[in-house]
């Protein structure tokens, strides 16, 4: 009995490891074969746009920055609250209530 278990299992297992052939798959073709960039308009950059070159640099840094403080003081004070909300669901001691 076992052996007809075992080889039926072993069947079962080098049915499904069939040699691939490579190449059989279909390659899907990009988006510039298919023409469907035909229109598009090439991507624009994302970096700050500086004047000034590199000593305008620390100035264009103070720019961008001094607007993102609030954003950032905001972010803290989640990352905080979050932090102790998670803190006390690793407290053993306090059950919940239960």
């Amino acid at each position: 009995m076992k052996k007809i278990i075992l080889t039926a299992c072993l069947v079962a297992l080098t049915a499904g490891c069939k040699k691939q052939v490579p190449g059989s798959e279909p390659v899907p073709a990009t988006k510039a074969e298919t023409g469907e960039l035909a229109g598009a308009v090439a991507p624009a950059s994302t970096a700050a746009a500086t004047t000034g070159g590199m000593l305008a640099a620390p100035g264009n840094y103070i720019r961008t920055t001094v607007g993102q403080v609030d954003k950032a003081k905001a972010a803290k004070a989640l990352f905080e609250t979050t932090a102790k909300e998670q803190s006390k669901t690793l407290d053993l001691n306090d059950t919940g209530g239960n």
